[in-house]
């Protein structure tokens, strides 16, 4: 038997972030910081076509990236001697983050999602857009039937629309067989549970079905 009680699951996220340690070994409480990343730099852009774009830089590589796609290697090598830090460590970006936002926001503002991500791809840097589920539906390949995961499913009483299996690929990333079924009709299972679970016959559940107790599907 496995126990899984939702309030340990929310304890266990909030410790896994450090925000107890964070507390119980440097006294400090974290701040609310909107979608700053805590600890390096990470935080969300608009674009020239009003979309927004979350963009993170931890790795030298990924920092390196976001630097040279968006021409500022010379602006942020100033700042870092304006403030005497050494961007090399992820912290130090962080402690900078508002700074360095500034001087990174005017590249994403000048252009389009589009090229934002042509440039950013180019050069290896970390990101991803914001979208509303429409925009899910309609740019995500991963947010269609090309991904196992999913099939279209006629739902009775509702009709044909994307339906999700199993996020669990037992056999690699590539099972098709993932369990993506529609949802169970009102009494759909009644009378199984009955016979199978209860030991009731089919008199025994007619009766019942006569008298009002259960129903089964239309």
């Amino acid at each position: 038997m496995v126990g899984l009680a939702l309030a340990d699951v929310a304890m266990a996220a909030v410790a896994w972030r450090g925000e107890l340690a964070d507390v119980e070994v440097n006294g400090s409480e974290r701040e609310s910081m909107g979608n700053d990343l805590y600890g390096a730099f990470g935080r969300d852009f608009v674009t020239a076509d009003d979309r927004r774009v979350m963009v993170v830089a931890i790795t030298p590589h990924q920092w390196e990236g976001l630097q040279t796609a968006t021409g500022a290697v010379g602006a942020v090598e100033e700042l870092a001697v304006e403030l005497g830090l050494d961007f090399a460590d992820e912290g130090a970006r962080f402690v900078a983050r508002n700074r360095l936002g500034e001087i990174f926001s005017p590249w994403f503002a000048e252009r389009t999602l589009v090229r934002v991500a042509e440039e950013l791809d180019a050069h290896g840097a970390c990101w991803g857009p914001y979208r509303t589920f429409r925009q899910m539906l309609d740019e995500d390949p991963r947010c269609s039937t090309g991904n196992p995961m999913f099939a279209e499913v006629d739902q009775p009483g509702v009709g044909v629309h994307l339906v999700p299996g199993s996020p669990l690929a037992f056999g690699g990333p590539e099972a098709t067989e993932r369990g993506a079924v529609a949802a169970p009709r009102l009494g759909e299972h009644t009378e199984a549970v009955l016979s199978v679970e209860l030991g009731l016959g089919p008199a025994e559940i007619g009766a019942l079905v006569d008298r009002g107790a259960v129903a089964l599907p239309n």
